[in-house]
């Protein structure tokens, strides 16, 4: 993601995908409450698109964006899934504004042949329950 590969990071995803990023507390129930994402498959590759494009105007220039992960925790779950938790601190710059944003993330993987794709991922902003700016690039 940070170097614009969107379509290689499309392929990461299976077509049974929930990308969900909650709104206010991390334990909502999306289907009820408001969040800031929750898409399926199609959804996010029609944000893949979009990005792609060039449509998005808050996108030109590019921004530079690059992110820093740790805390690595991977556990095993149910016929052969695994399930990552980790921390980021995701940096967005952009002409003389620049913005920084932090949480946790879950990853949800399943086998796919010889490597895995993920299922959910879900995003734990710590200001997720502050006004938002338009995210104009996937988290």
């Amino acid at each position: 993601m940070d170097e614009n590969r969107y379509r290689e990071w499309f392929q990461l995803w299976d077509k049974d995908a929930c990308y969900w990023v909650p709104c206010n507390a991390d334990d909502i129930d999306p289907t009820h409450q408001v969040s800031i994402i929750y898409d399926d498959w199609q959804r996010i590759e029609q944000r893949v698109e979009r990005l792609i494009s060039g449509s998005v105007l808050a996108q030109d220039p590019k921004p530079r964006i690059r992110r820093v992960v740790s805390n690595i925790e991977i556990e095993d779950g149910p016929a052969g899934e695994l399930t990552t938790q980790s921390n980021f601190v995701l940096g967005w710059a952009k002409g003389s504004t620049q913005q920084f944003w932090a949480g946790r993330t879950i990853h949800k993987l399943r086998r796919a042949e010889q490597s895995f794709k993920i299922f959910y991922k879900k995003v734990m902003l710590i200001n997720a329950d502050q006004e938002m700016p338009l995210l104009q690039f996937l988290i």
